[in-house]
Order: C-alpha cells, then sequence, then structure tokens
C-alpha cells in the first residue's frame, strides 16, 4: 500500500511537471495575435479598452505573457518554502519554551521541515536562471549582466540563508538528541534567523515592488509563516490519527494547536492592518502607489483575504468547544492554507504580472509540481523516522 502511494504521488509528480513546461513552451513561443486576443479580451473585461496601448506598450505585455507560468513556479516554491519555515519557527518555540505537551508532534513538524533545502535551492536556481536570461522573473534594469554585483550580493546572501537554516535543521533535527542542546542551538537559531531574515524578505519577496519599502513587511511575512505551518501541523497530526498511525494524538493536543492557530491568525491580521495604517496615516504618495496597483490589478482580493485568513478562523476558534473538533480544524486548516497561497500569490504577482494575474493552467501545474514534491518528501521522511 505505501508503495502505491508513493507512486501515485510519482505519478502526479510527472503529470505536474509535463503541464508546467508545456505551458513554459506554450507561453515562450506565443504568437502575436494571441497576445492581442488576450489584451482584447482583458479590455473587455475590465471596460477600459483605451487604456491598453499595445503598440506602445508591446514589450511590456510579452515579458508579462511569458513571465506567468516562471512567476507561478516561483510563488509555489516560495508558498512551501514559507510552510518548512513556519514548521521550523514553530518547533523552535516549543524548545525554547520547554513545552512538553508538544513533544508527541515533533516528528511531524521535522518532516515539514525537511522540504526547505530543496524548495531554497529551486529559488537560486530561478534567480541563476534570470540572470541567464532564460527567465524574467525580475526586474532586468536591476538584476543583469550589467550590474553583476547586485547580482551575486542577492546569490550570495540567499545561499548563507539556505546553508545556514540547513545547518540548524541538521543540528536541531537530527544529530543532537539531548534536550540541552536542542535548546541551545534553537537560541542560537533565532539570533541567525532574525539577522538574516530581513535581508530575504526584501530579497526574495519585496524585491519585486521596487516603488514600495515597509520595514513591518518581514513581520508580516513571519505571522504568514506561522500561520501557514501551525495550519499544515494540525492537518497532518489528524489525517495520521484518522489512519491509526500517530495514536498519541489527543483532545489536549487539537485544543493547544488551535489556540495556537488562533493566535497566529490574529498575529497576521495585525501586521497586515499595521502595514497598511502606518503607510495610510503618514499619507506617504509613493507608498500608497502600492496597494492602489493591487486594489486596481485584483479587485477585491484583498478584502477576501482579510475573510478567509483571520474572519472565519475568528469566529470558529473563538469557541472553546470547536477547538476540539477535528472537522471543524480541518476545514479551517485548508480554509488557511488556500487562504495564504492566494496572499503569497497576491504579493508576488500583482506587479510582475499585471493584468495578466489570475489562477490558470500555470499555477495550477507548479502547485501540482511543487506541492507533490513537498508531500513526497514528508512522506519520505515519516517512513524512515
Amino acid at each position: 500500500m505505501k508503495k502505491l502511494k508513493k507512486r501515485k504521488l510519482r505519478l502526479i509528480l510527472i503529470i505536474g511537471l509535463l503541464l508546467m513546461l508545456i505551458t513554459i513552451y506554450k507561453k515562450s513561443y506565443i504568437h502575436e495575435y494571441e497576445i492581442i486576443q488576450l489584451i482584447d479580451g482583458l479590455s473587455l473585461k475590465l471596460k477600459k479598452n483605451n487604456i491598453y496601448d499595445y503598440n506602445n506598450f508591446k514589450y511590456n505585455f510579452i515579458k508579462k505573457i511569458c513571465n506567468k507560468p516562471w512567476v507561478a513556479l516561483y510563488t509555489s516554491n516560495i508558498y512551501f518554502v514559507n510552510i518548512s519555515l513556519g514548521g521550523l519557527l514553530f518547533l523552535i518555540i516549543q524548545y525554547i519554551s520547554k513545552s512538553k505537551w508538544s513533544l508527541g508532534l515533533i516528528k511531524i513538524m521535522e518532516s515539514i521541515i525537511s522540504f526547505f533545502p530543496f524548495g531554497g535551492m529551486n529559488i537560486l536556481i530561478l534567480i541563476i536562471l534570470n540572470y541567464l536570461g532564460i527567465n524574467n522573473i525580475f526586474y532586468l534594469n536591476i538584476l543583469n549582466k550589467k550590474n553583476i554585483i547586485s547580482f551575486m550580493k542577492k546569490l550570495i546572501i540567499s545561499f548563507i540563508y539556505i546553508y545556514g537554516i540547513n545547518f540548524f535543521i541538521k543540528r536541531i533535527c537530527e544529530k543532537e538528541k539531548d534536550l540541552k542542546k536542542k535548546r541551545k542551538y534553537s537560541v542560537l537559531f533565532v539570533i541567525f534567523f532574525s539577522l538574516i531574515f530581513p535581508f530575504i524578505g526584501w530579497n526574495w519577496i519585496m524585491f519585486f515592488h521596487l516603488d514600495w519599502i515597509s520595514t513591518i513587511f518581514n513581520w508580516y511575512l513571519i505571522g504568514t509563516n506561522l500561520v501557514l505551518g501551525i495550519s499544515l501541523i494540525s492537518l497532518l497530526s489528524i489525517c495520521l490519527n484518522k489512519k491509526q498511525v500517530f495514536l498519541n494524538f489527543k483532545k489536549k493536543h487539537l485544543q493547544n494547536l488551535s489556540n495556537y492557530l488562533f493566535s497566529a491568525s490574529f498575529l497576521w491580521c495585525y501586521f497586515l492592518f499595521a502595514q497598511f495604517l502606518l503607510i495610510w496615516y503618514s499619507n506617504i504618495p509613493e507608498e500608497t502607489l502600492f496597494y492602489s496597483n493591487k486594489i486596481l490589478n485584483l479587485k477585491n482580493l484583498d478584502i477576501l483575504l482579510i475573510i478567509i485568513n483571520f474572519i472565519i478562523p475568528f469566529l470558529f476558534l473563538i469557541k472553546k468547544k470547536l477547538k476540539k473538533n477535528k472537522k471543524i480544524i480541518i476545514f479551517l486548516c485548508l480554509n488557511i492554507l488556500i487562504g495564504n497561497y492566494l496572499n503569497i500569490y497576491n504579493l508576488i504577482t500583482s506587479d510582475n504580472v499585471g493584468i495578466m494575474s489570475g489562477l490558470g493552467m500555470e499555477e495550477i501545474s507548479s502547485f501540482i509540481f511543487i506541492g507533490s514534491l513537498f508531500l513526497l518528501k514528508i512522506k519520505n521522511f515519516l517512513i524512515k523516522k
């Protein structure tokens, strides 16, 4: 049965990869007539025909269309890397706080973390491909052959970050068995993470918005990581318990995870509002451009994100009885996982793809490919342990 399930996951992985390669090929060799048709379709939908002057912005349109599959792949990578980081942050919190209730969940947390080195390397590969001119995810006038220093800085910082986290993963999750040493490495990791994470937040996501800088953005990203990590830990724990694999999972575990999920969704929403209100009330015109572009390109998505990621979890988890209901928690975890994918998609594509943004085959194929790779890593880790 285990072999059959592994084969299914591998088959899904191959299907996702093939679909992704087809979309990349199609968008790379798209005919000019198809581009004009796409623009006309968007103009009719938005009822703003006069805005899209094809002749004046021809290169920009072609770049955005060709970018779409690569941006979708990058978004899926960032999404699953954030889930892994969320799992790692939650594990670190448990070690530093000397929590005993979560000892039974450690293997599940470690299985989620195991994807990080692969996801991190995928991001590095995409950055190198951008430099070689195979994709145009990042802005060409900044990250190109003329500005090799900027490229090398970005690459070195990303490599240090991935290597550093991988070092701590090996020390905390694999090699060390003594809890005191694990706690010591956890404290060191917090120092390392706090020093280098701001550069990663700016280099991997905020880099797409050159006209916008937010000092709260990295805290907002940490909130996103935590809520994603806790959601998947809860979901995996319930699913494994139902399959009679994780029998030590009790109602107290579920309630504690629900409490963390509730507080993490509050933290996410707090940083979202703080970021918006600081820019709004300080009346900085260049900063408000970021929000105006998002609202114009992706109508009502920001409101939907608040409903999915905060209002729904708040209304359900405020009641103590519902915190112990497995069906409710499964629904909320799936709800948060979907909502935060849309959140990350919104952050990356609002400027990079612009009017061409929208969930299509590019996003589905890349999500299937990276998602099945992520699940294979979790499955392999749990089988070994």
